[in-house]
């Protein structure tokens, strides 16, 4: 039965570029963490190389023999993270790896030229995605996919949006929770996995500053009020999740 399945968040990022926490994890503290810093600081080298190649008269081969160098050994790092990710899963029984629904198609060049690209959201998110699941296929390892909407914010513990105190601290604003303040992704990872399983939701709760997390906000949310978000017509919360969607693509 799926509810015996082990799932294990994994949250996708920038500074963090893996974190990955199993379901059964009785804290987020407990959250396996692979660091992105070194695939970010690849990128920016390649970005401003790029950059002074075009207003170079280098030509078109050498232009692209550079980028599909870096591209390889960036690539090449991501999936030795993605591997260390599905090694971390195996320990695990009958793991699945659950992560955020998001799917872009990943643009490196779109990144490289225009400077008001997002690194994540243009090339590194979407790709690391992608690698994750290609490789957790070698491993016969399950990817699910869950909304993503408030996963670094609803606390893991009793389901309360929270505030983002500091740039990777959330701090849940339930004052009969017994969680404080919570590092943002290791979090993230923790809500990922319970949102695997039926009937787990967000039950939502308007921050003092009123203003959610835009990274987890989905579009057409940014433009209702917050009472409206996660709610059903008869004004309950909405579940975020009834299970996870399977993902086939490698």
């Amino acid at each position: 039965m799926r509810s015996e399945r082990t799932a294990i968040g994994v949250d996708i990022g920038e500074h963090n570029l893996y974190t990955a926490c199993p379901v059964t994890m009785p804290d987020w503290t407990g959250a396996y963490v692979i660091s992105g810093d070194d695939v970010c600081t690849h990128l920016d080298e390649l970005r401003a190389q790029t950059a002074a190649h075009l207003a170079s008269d280098a030509d078109r081969d050498t232009i692209v023999s550079a980028i599909t160098a870096h591209h390889a050994a960036i690539r090449t790092t991501i999936d030795a993270a993605a591997r260390t990710i599905c090694e971390y899963a195996t320990a695990y029984d009958d793991p699945v790896l659950v992560t955020e629904d998001s799917n872009h198609e990943p643009d490196l060049w779109a990144w490289l030229t225009d400077p008001d690209a997002h690194r994540g959201t243009a090339w590194l998110l979407p790709t690391a995605h992608r690698r994750l699941r290609a490789v957790a296929a070698e491993y016969r390892l399950e990817v699910a996919t869950v909304p993503e909407s408030y996963s670094s914010l609803e606390c893991h513990a009793c389901g309360v949006i929270g505030e983002r105190v500091r740039n990777q601290t959330v701090c849940c604003t339930n004052p009969d929770c017994y969680v404080g303040g919570v590092y943002a992704d290791c979090n993230a990872a923790k809500v990922l996995a319970q949102r695997y399983y039926p009937g787990q939701r967000c039950a939502y709760c308007p921050t003092r500053s009123g203003a959610p997390d835009q990274r987890h906000t989905a579009p057409d949310e940014r433009h209702t009020s917050p009472a409206d978000r996660h709610a059903t017509p008869d004004g309950r919360h909405a579940m975020l999740a009834d299970g996870g969607r399977c993902e086939h693509d490698g």
